[in-house]
């Protein structure tokens, strides 16, 4: 009987092609920083056209179902109705049969891929999302761009730094630097994209983080400018001459604006929460279900145009789709002039409140339904709604004395999205750039500040936190003491595993116990199945076993019951099972049905990648 020998998985042509082009590098002298640095560009463009090829999509789909028309008409009631429930329809056996992480706004399926999974996200997710957040969006759904674009330029990142190998802090980083590219590109938002992805996706502020992601956000803007022009989502060329307070005692309301948003944001996610956990309780076919929150959306938009009293925002787009032409109404001081008197000011009021809620429940059943978009649009135009109410009625309690309705309409926005996200600094970097005004920051930070301090006193988790917290991923500081939890045992463990044979004798084992390094041998039976564990405890235990050496088999004496991992497991986890286990290896089964050995990990490998993280 001989020993066994696995030499792992056959090498891919991605592995190959990593490899030669990682000893290149070597050759070369080429450093960490440098091959980072290259990457962050190469990041950058590849989101810039990631975000161009799926607002094209979005643009197609919107065209095929003629959504424009739908705008302009009320007369096509039952095409309005069905519409979005089409894109639920398509997209929702899309999302289940190849990339259920496409499912809902996206972010926090990012977050969990840092904090667990050591940045990895599965090529396909990128491409599924695109699709179906474009279906979703096109046909109407209440979504935004921002989730499914962090969700494309974060797989793109993971997947460059799984091809050439790289440890799990830097394709966290290269995750970070997709999520900045998307964001910068698809909404002109250099800044905002950078703040986002060091505040939402990594949660802290290294420098050389800091650095890598701001190189491939401001390639991404300029890629995107290139391509598109350089212009902001929203115009506000006719607010420059309202973007000011009136006196600087106005600093109050807008630090009232803030607690005020803060409770609507709150409203926001719990809304949200209660459709997601109510749809999950729900008997009924997975990629069913993103169909019923299409229709319910298309059901709100088809009486939106009869209820909503206010004429202009009445429009079946201010329901459907992301909302951007509602917002742009709100933000626009010219409309204000047909609302003037007191019968006017009163619909406009009841208007604004119901174009919120109706937008809060028209997102809740489109995402948590299943559907696939983002909540960052939803929330600025939750925001914009609440704030020009609330701008609203402080004019008509301190006429003369506050600023247009308009500027807190546009203030509202971002502390709406920094009460949802509890992302304070992304809020006002991202409002100033759009509104590409000094004047208005003061406003925007103090409100900002109050909307995230007051949502966190509220409820301390974001719309982004509560959801992992659901699946049972705790969010926790990534200091170095967590660093094991972003590594995954593929990463550190020994692919070309020495095996032995069940029915091998002790004089055989005696025989080859030295050519090996290890302290023990997984023990396979003849599917080369494992079934146990050799050490040099049981080898020992063996010796003085009266039966003869050539009577007694590796079954007799070995460790029935080993620690075993799976090549995706959390380091940390695993660790914590071999301590508790008492011996210094594990071998790595394929998986819990099938239980070939791929490798084993042992105390070393791990403390050697832990210190190389350290130094990455």
């Amino acid at each position: 009987m001989t020993e066994t020998i696995s030499p792992g998985p056959k090498k891919t042509p991605a592995q190959n092609f990593s490899r030669f082009f990682l000893n290149l590098f070597s050759r070369f002298h080429i450093s960490p920083v440098q091959i980072t640095f290259a990457f962050s560009i190469i990041i950058g463009i590849v989101a810039a056209l990631g975000a161009y090829v799926f607002s094209y999509l979005i643009h197609l789909v919107e065209t095929l179902c003629q959504v424009e028309n739908v705008s302009e008409s009320f007369s096509i009631g039952p095409w309005l109705i069905i519409l979005p429930a089409l894109g639920g329809i398509l997209a929702g056996p899309l999302i289940y049969l190849f990339a259920r992480e496409a499912k809902g706004h996206g972010v926090p399926e990012v977050m969990a891929a840092v904090i667990k999974n050591g940045g990895r996200i599965r090529p396909v997710v990128a491409v599924v999302k695109s699709i179906a957040s474009a279906l979703t969006i096109g046909t109407g759904g209440s979504a935004g761009s921002e989730g499914p674009i962090v969700q494309i330029g974060a797989g793109f990142g993971s997947t460059l730094g799984q091809i050439f190998r790289m440890p799990p802090r830097r394709i966290n980083t290269f995750v970070a630097c997709g999520a900045a590219g998307g964001i910068a590109a698809i909404f002109n938002a250099p800044f905002g994209g950078i703040m986002f992805s060091l505040e939402v996706i990594l949660g802290e502020f290294r420098g050389l983080s800091f650095i890598y992601v701001a190189i491939a956000s401001v390639v991404s803007a300029l890629v995107s400018r290139a391509l598109t022009g350089d212009h902001t989502i929203f115009a506000i060329e006719k607010m420059r001459s309202i973007l000011s307070m009136s006196s600087s005692w106005e600093i109050i309301a807008f630090l009232g604006l803030g607690a005020f948003i803060a409770f609507v944001s709150k409203g926001f996610n719990f809304t949200l929460e209660l459709f997601e956990d109510l749809y999950d309780k729900i008997k009924f076919p997975e990629y069913l279900k993103p169909a019923t929150g299409g229709l319910a959306v298309g059901l709100m938009a088809y009486y939106a145009t009869r209820i909503i009293p206010a004429q202009g925002l009445n429009n079946p787009l201010s329901v459907l789709g992301v909302g951007y032409h509602t917002i742009r109404q709100v933000l626009n001081p010219d409309n204000y002039i047909n609302w003037t008197n007191a019968n006017g000011i009163a619909m406009l009021v009841i208007a604004l409140a119901m174009l919120a809620v109706y937008k809060i429940i028209a997102t809740s059943f489109t995402l948590g339904s299943g559907g696939s978009g983002g909540i960052f649009a939803p929330t600025l135009f939750t925001g914009a709604m609440a704030g020009g109410l609330y701008g609203i009625v402080l004019q008509n309690i301190f006429p003369g004395h506050t600023a247009h309705p308009a500027v807190y309409a546009l203030v509202g926005m971002g502390a709406c999205f920094a009460g949802a996200a509890h992302a304070p600094i992304t809020a006002i970097f991202i409002l100033f750039e759009m509104s590409d005004s000094y004047e208005i920051i003061l406003p925007i930070m103090a409100a900002v500040v109050v909307s995230t301090l007051v949502a966190h006193w509220i409820n301390p988790e974001s719309v982004y936190t509560a959801k992992l917290l659901q699946k049972g991923i705790e969010i926790t500081k990534k200091d170095k003491s967590n660093i094991l939890q972003s590594m995954v045992i593929k990463d550190v463990m020994i692919r070309e595993v020495q095996t032995i044979p069940e029915t091998m004798t002790m004089e055989e084992l005696r025989k080859r116990v030295g050519t090996t390094l290890h302290t023990s041998l997984p023990v396979v039976n003849q599917n080369n199945d494992l079934v146990g564990i050799v050490t040099y405890k049981e080898i020992h235990l063996g010796i003085e076993d009266p039966t003869p050496d050539n009577e007694l088999l590796a079954r007799d004496f070995m460790l029935a019951d080993p620690v075993t991992a799976y090549p995706d497991e959390p380091v940390d986890q695993v660790f914590k099972r071999m301590k508790s286990g008492a011996i210094g290896i594990a071998p790595i089964i394929k998986s819990e049905k099938v239980r070939k050995v791929v490798g084993i990990v042992t105390y070393s490998n791990i403390f050697e990648a832990y210190e190389k993280a350290l130094l990455n």
